[in-house]
């Protein structure tokens, strides 16, 4: 592996340095404290709003029954939840419901039978939930069946906009200038324009608002959308509560974070590493359910549904490991792209596969879950920085029933006697497109430090930065020729880490290499390091997080 340094102009400040590779400039001001008024869009911007929230109002006003369909990860079970939540408690109006899809069963979007499903039940508006801005046809059945559709999504559309009553995606609205919604985005901004038109006060429209606002947040992180503008507020804004305020947050949520045993401070690390597994592990195993009822309960009546948590996210990790395994046996390592195909895989494994292929090989890769009963297979897409893989699908469309993205994931659906085919044209592209240059990771580097940056001012001012996350990573930065003094090893819980005492300058810094003490030997007399600053809050200071050691001007494998 090697490394790349994304800043070496020197004659600017650190932070500086810092600001210029996450393109902010004249923005800078706003990047620190994103407020609510610097932050936030009208939701009218978006394309169709008025004319969604015109027929909402007239469909309550006549008791239509209304149908939230919803797609079945995490961030579909938090929109359909505010949705939800909305329309029942705080509107008070009770002929609403959701309905789930079985991810094996079904696969995605929403099918004409579904649409069946629902007529039978009399349901006469149907919102979709992260999912159907690609379904031009099923629209026109929805039509033809006399049921009125209001798509939301925040997937990239295709040439065609499915016929419905609106369709609201910040990515069809042109007035709408920041493009990185997660879906449950879409949803709090429905909300919210649905709560200009309602008759309540504005201390009652705030606490709605602000009631909101940290399930908006929670998964705004784990939809691994940038945390610029709208989003950095609201993640900025719910860690402030959390931390300082938990007692404002809703009981719900309250509850399950209480019992997920999370020691403060909580930040965005939590978020993608603790609370999002959890939720998204039951619609993978079990029923997407019994995800929205950890958040349709509280306290005592939530209990049923935490104790299932842990249990089934280990059951989780056992089958991504297992299919892993299977996957890494079907692919041949030696092609430009990665191809695994199965009948046996399930449907919720398959994205999860294709990431850790790429991430392993960082090559493009395609894993199939096969139906032969229905002669179609669905496929879930990764690629590492360096390769579209939009543009690869839209090369090879002709072959393809259906194909869908968002930034960082891509799906799509084949017929099974195409697939062949198929896959020797990605093939075939793929040997066009990748240089072997391309085939090895690099590690980006923020920046190098020097001497006179090593300040207790600007450790301070790192904090600002945070919440860190999509386009505002953690800053990873280089130390050059550091003299080593002494290696200690810091046992803990069976194993050890590396503790290493260095002189940099006229600094003596304090390094933590974690579960690395066996490694203690390897080292030599003078590294080079790349590192996280970490703040040591037993002592109020600052020590290096070593993230990579250097040797030779590539990344040492300890």
């Amino acid at each position: 592996m090697k490394y790349q340094i994304l800043n070496e102009s020197y004659d600017k400040t650190l932070i500086e340095r810092l600001l210029e590779i996450r393109n902010i400039g004249s923005d800078a001001d706003v990047f620190f404290d994103p407020t609510f008024n610097r932050t936030w869009i009208n939701p009218f911007k978006i394309e169709w709003m008025e004319v969604a929230v015109d027929h909402i109002m007239n469909s309550m006003k006549k008791w239509e029954k209304i149908m939230i369909f919803w797609d079945y990860d995490v961030d579909g079970v938090t929109a359909s939840y505010c949705l939800y939540k909305f329309f029942r408690y705080f509107l008070q109006y009770s002929s609403v419901s959701i309905m789930y899809p079985n991810r094996q069963k079904d696969g995605y979007w929403l099918k004409n039978y579904h649409l069946d499903d629902m007529k039978s039940k009399w349901v006469q508006l149907v919102i979709t939930v992260d999912n159907w801005v690609t379904s031009v046809e099923e629209a026109k059945y929805a039509k033809e069946i006399w049921i009125d559709l209001l798509i939301t999504d925040h997937h990239q559309p295709l040439n065609e906009l499915p016929d419905a009553i609106a369709v609201l995606n910040q990515n069809c609205s042109d007035n709408y200038s920041f493009k990185w919604l997660a879906w449950v985005w879409v949803a709090f901004k429905l909300i919210v324009a649905v709560l200009s038109k309602c008759n309540f006060t504005s201390e009652r429209k705030n606490q709605i608002f602000n009631f909101f606002l940290p399930i908006v947040a929670i998964w705004t992180v784990a939809d691994v959308v940038p945390l610029l503008w709208e989003n950095r507020f609201i993640v900025r804004r719910w860690l402030e509560l959390i931390n300082r305020h938990s007692e404002n947050l809703p009981k719900c949520l309250q509850w399950f974070l209480s019992y997920l045993s999370i020691k403060s401070p909580i930040d965005t690390y939590h978020i993608w590493f603790v609370i999002w597994p959890r939720i998204n592990a039951w619609w993978r195993i079990q029923s997407p359910y019994d995800s929205l009822n950890i958040f349709l309960h509280e306290w005592d009546n939530q209990i049923e549904f935490l104790e299932k948590l842990d249990a089934i996210n280990q059951e989780r990790k056992r089958l991504q490991d297992e299919w892993l395994k299977v996957a890494e046996k079907l692919i041949d390592v030696e092609s430009p792209i990665l191809i695994a195909k199965s009948s046996d895989f399930h449907e919720w494994v398959i994205w999860i596969i294709a990431w850790r292929l790429t991430d392993k090989y960082n090559k493009p890769s395609i894993v199939y879950k096969c139906n032969e009963e229905k002669w179609t297979a669905s496929a879930s897409l990764r690629g590492p920085g360096y390769f579209s893989i939009i543009d690869m699908l839209k090369s090879h469309a002709e072959l393809l029933e259906r194909f869908w993205w968002h930034e960082w994931a891509w799906w799509l659906t084949v017929k099974l006697e195409n697939i062949d085919l198929l896959n020797e044209k990605l093939k075939s592209y793929c040997k066009k497109k990748i240089k072997d240059i391309d085939l090895e990771k690099i590690l980006l580097v923020d920046t190098k430090i020097v001497p006179e940056e090593w300040t207790i001012g600007n450790f301070a001012f790192l904090e600002k930065f945070e919440p860190f996350g999509e386009w505002n990573e953690e800053p990873l930065f280089l130390f050059e020729n550091l003299e080593i003094k002494k290696i200690e090893k810091v046992w803990k819980n069976g194993g050890s880490h590396m503790k290493i005492y260095a002189n940099w300058w006229d600094q003596l810094l304090n390094l933590l290499f974690w579960w690395k003490g066996s490694q203690s030997d390897v080292i030599s007399s003078e590294i080079s390091v790349i590192w996280k600053i970490r703040k040591d809050t037993f002592n109020w200071w600052y020590f290096v997080d070593w993230v990579a050691i250097i040797e030779d001007w590539k990344i040492l494998d300890l």
